[in-house]
């Protein structure tokens, strides 16, 4: 997979025979998938993408939250450092919950790819050194588990967060999300934010009630060079 972190087009025709030599390092070095995220604005890069087969996926929203004195945890909810026991249990997890992602809902690559996306997802990030992984546990069992990162010392991006299997729809999800925000708050923390696919309608209500601020959304756009990852259905 390759990720485009930067774009400026100025003009399209010479942006279109620059892009070939993108087309060539992507033969050379054997790229499946090719993703690139634009600040809704940037109208002319999305066009000029879309033209040479980039594919619109979703609108990515991240949303934050400042100020988390207010947030009180649930005395039922016990939020904790993941052990490295957990790493299995925690990456079966994510493979079974996450529905909405980007890759999940791109007809080139498909859900098997998406699972597999995610549980590898949770898996690095019990060795990854700029990530930690969170527990919920409710009578000894993990119900939930989060993936945060530390980009200031009072800040933490949640990267990835879920609750187990079947636990969905039972009102635990405010209980959790409040939990881990008054765990946050102990820690000194002022401002927490994530990442959310406009797929996942289900949550947006749930991080609008905690108070959580909506920016500008960035445009996701996919383009498979092979023309799909998904495997071929009989």
């Amino acid at each position: 997979t390759a990720a485009i972190s930067s774009i400026a087009v100025a003009q399209s025709d010479e942006a279109a025979r620059a892009f070939a030599d993108f087309r060539v390092w992507c033969a050379t070095n054997d790229v499946c998938l090719v993703s690139c995220r634009l600040p809704q604005q940037r109208l002319m890069e999305c066009g000029f993408l879309e033209a040479q087969g980039f594919r619109f996926i979703e609108l990515n929203y991240r949303p934050n939250r400042r100020d988390l004195t207010s947030f009180v945890a649930d005395p039922a909810v016990v939020v904790g450092p993941a052990s490295p026991s957990d790493e299995t249990e925690i990456a079966a997890i994510a493979s079974h919950i996450f529905s909405t992602g980007r890759l999940h809902l791109d007809p080139q690559v498909g859900p098997a790819i998406g699972d597999l996306r995610y549980a590898a997802w949770a898996s690095n990030a019990f060795t990854n050194p700029s990530q930690s992984v969170l527990t919920c546990r409710m009578d000894g069992r993990i119900i939930a588990f989060l993936v945060v990162e530390k980009p200031a010392p009072d800040q933490r991006f949640w990267s990835l967060i879920g609750l187990a299997p079947g636990l969905a729809g039972q009102g635990l999800g405010r209980r959790v999300w409040n939990s881990l925000l008054a765990f946050h708050a102990a820690e000194g923390v002022t401002e927490v934010s994530t990442s959310i696919s406009s797929h996942n309608l289900a949550v947006f209500n749930l991080y609008v009630s905690l108070g959580f601020r909506f920016p500008l959304p960035d445009i996701t756009l996919h383009w498979c060079p092979a023309g799909s990852l998904a495997p071929v259905q009989s």
